[in-house]
């Protein structure tokens, strides 16, 4: 007959196995808490900083967006404009007249710097109002002009031209001529920063 084992070994192996898991057990759960403060620190900082830069390029944006909205639909208006029988494109410095379609009606639409308002104006003219009984055009707004942009440091229109004579594109700062320039550039100045555009025209 075989003698009997002790029976208390056997207890103390399982209570030092148990121990040893509970404490292994603990170390994971320190790991994973580790593991998911690191990960939830990094995911607010970048959602923090996100937010923070996206509210900066909300106030920034704004008038940013606006500027270029309102330089694209000018730029739209260049590029669009109708053949028309009388000849209405005439530019300077600091304004530009040509023909348009308001409200699908033929007009002459007008674009100039107001340096008392610190704003680009704008004013459309149906051409049943402007031309008179001789033919001409009257130079004077029949619609008031309304600004079109304010805080406006100041405008430059300029006009692409080629010169037969010196075989070379030149740009200028008037335009009277009969026909239309090949481009026309123009520079928005504002307090922080420049917005400048070149539009070539289609129909040269």
């Amino acid at each position: 007959m075989l003698p009997s084992l002790p029976t208390y070994s056997y207890s103390k192996k399982n209570k030092s196995l148990q121990s040893a898991t509970r404490a292994f057990s603990l170390v994971e759960l320190l790991i994973a808490v580790a593991i998911f403060s690191v990960v939830s620190i990094a995911i607010y900082a970048t959602f923090s900083s996100g937010l923070a830069v996206l509210r900066r390029i909300k106030s920034i944006d704004l008038t940013q967006q606006r500027i270029l909205l309102k330089t694209e639909r000018l730029s739209r208006e260049l590029r669009e404009q109708p053949a028309c029988r009388k000849q209405l494109f005439l530019g300077d410095k600091t304004k530009i007249s040509f023909c348009a379609y308001i409200d699908y009606f033929p007009s002459r639409l007008t674009y100039y710097f107001d340096s008392s308002a610190n704003a680009l104006r704008r004013a459309a003219d149906k051409l049943n109002e402007i031309i008179k009984e001789d033919g001409s055009l009257d130079p004077e707004f029949k619609s008031p002009p309304v600004i079109y942009l304010p805080n406006v440091k100041e405008v430059r229109f300029s006009y692409l031209y080629l010169d037969l004579g010196k075989d070379a594109y030149l740009w200028v700062d008037q335009w009277k001529n009969d026909y239309l320039p090949l481009a026309i550039k123009f520079i928005i100045f504002t307090e922080k920063q420049n917005y400048e555009t070149t539009v070539y025209n289609p129909r040269t």
